[in-house]
């Protein structure tokens, strides 16, 4: 069989390798440090092959983006962004790590040069299909968080110097559908009340005023005794306490520095110091109980031994109170919907319900103030009034 030869002067050699003829490219690419030439080193199967390459390696070299031959595997590139991240949150790091483990698992042995864009659209494709654990997709929304988490991995590597270009840069989630929609339930004043009645006889009462106060399960939970002041009738959010995983839980920040405030729950809620007061003293005969055994937290919501509460205990208690106190069921965290929707309908400015919530104007705009069917029947007349006191 007739072998392709270079020509004279190309970059380029025949070498017989135990695989038959291959093309073995020595190209200069610049200098060291100390004056030595540096070159790349590459061996294609075929002539084309190794001719393509060499154009785009001078042409890297021309715009400056060349990368050295380098073996880093996604997986190692992962842990090195992982480990710079010190700019975040915890919590927010072990978002990353989550959302980044199939992600890992399926492609972390690649090394991360060797990535193309067809690898991160694939990527997508699987985990829109097949990536969730009954077999089918997992949701828009981690989709989204994935794919983020990846293009930031890679534009690590390109400041790095590691990679010329982000394969990830222009790869798009897929749309989203009507079933990717989640639906917000927000409680109308009676629900909220109702609930409010039956929250009332819990051990953790004091506990639920403040989630109907607008506080997050976070901030509840990471409330402690020195941020409430019960001649105010206030509680500063200063902490959150979140759930890492199964077992561990992390206090850090709030989530954001809209998220710093001083909550008038008093005025909110009446009763709400006398709840508190009655809950600092069954804690203190608690203590007297327990002696030694007593955890010192400091933490507002506490066990009979002073151990904080897990939030996702915190979250079935929520369950299973409005199933007995008949309002209809709703996430622990659409409680701040009703509270931000309620404050919309009292004609509150959006400035000072986003103060109280704690997040900006936008977000509370485009996020916390829900539609609900009444609101639309209500818009639906008032236009339908306007209409007709033309005629």
């Amino acid at each position: 069989m007739r072998v392709a030869k270079p020509k004279e002067g190309e970059p380029i050699r025949l070498v017989e390798t135990r695989t038959g003829w291959r093309y073995r490219l020595v190209l200069d690419v610049g200098e060291r440090e100390d004056g030595r030439r540096r070159q790349h080193t590459e061996t294609l199967d075929t002539l084309t092959a190794a001719r393509e390459r060499v154009s785009e390696i001078r042409a890297d070299v021309k715009r400056g983006t060349y990368n050295a031959p380098d073996r880093t595997t996604f997986e190692a590139l992962c842990a090195r962004w992982l480990e710079s991240r010190r700019d975040v949150r915890e919590i927010t790091l072990n978002g990353y790590r989550t959302v980044l483990k199939p992600v890992r698992a399926r492609m972390g042995s690649r090394k991360a040069q060797g990535l193309g864009r067809s690898d991160v659209e694939a990527l997508v494709t699987w985990l829109a299909t097949e990536a969730g654990r009954t077999g089918k997709g997992v949701s828009h929304r981690t989709i989204v968080f994935t794919l983020g988490a990846v293009r930031q991995v890679l534009a690590y590597g390109v400041s790095e110097g590691l990679l010329s270009v982000n394969v990830a840069d222009g790869v798009r989630a897929p749309r989203k559908t009507r079933a990717d929609v989640r639906t917000v339930t927000v409680w109308e004043p009676s629900d909220l009340l109702r609930f409010r009645a039956t929250a009332d006889t819990d051990d953790w009462a004091a506990g639920w005023r403040l989630t109907l106060s607008g506080l997050r399960r976070s901030e509840v939970l990471g409330l402690r005794w020195t941020a409430v002041d019960l001649t105010e009738g206030a509680v500063t959010v200063e902490a959150g306490r979140v759930a890492l995983d199964g077992k561990r839980t992390t206090t850090d920040d709030p989530k954001s520095a809209a998220s710093w405030r001083t909550v008038p729950v008093e005025s909110m809620h009446t009763g709400t110091v006398a709840l508190l007061k009655s809950l600092k003293a069954r804690q203190a005969a608690d203590r007297l109980a327990s002696g030694s055994a007593y955890e010192e937290s400091g933490y507002v919501l506490v066990d009979a031994m002073g151990r904080p509460v897990r939030p996702e205990a915190f979250s079935d208690r929520f369950a299973d109170l409005c199933a007995e106190a008949d309002v209809p069921a709703t996430r622990l965290h659409d409680v701040r919907h009703t509270v931000a929707t309620l404050l919309h309908r009292s004609g509150v400015a959006p400035a000072d319900a986003a103060g109280l919530l704690g997040h900006t104007v936008a977000v509370h705009l485009s996020t916390y103030v829900t539609s609900t069917e009444r609101g639309a029947q209500t818009a639906a007349t008032a236009l339908g009034e306007a209409l007709a006191a033309v005629r």
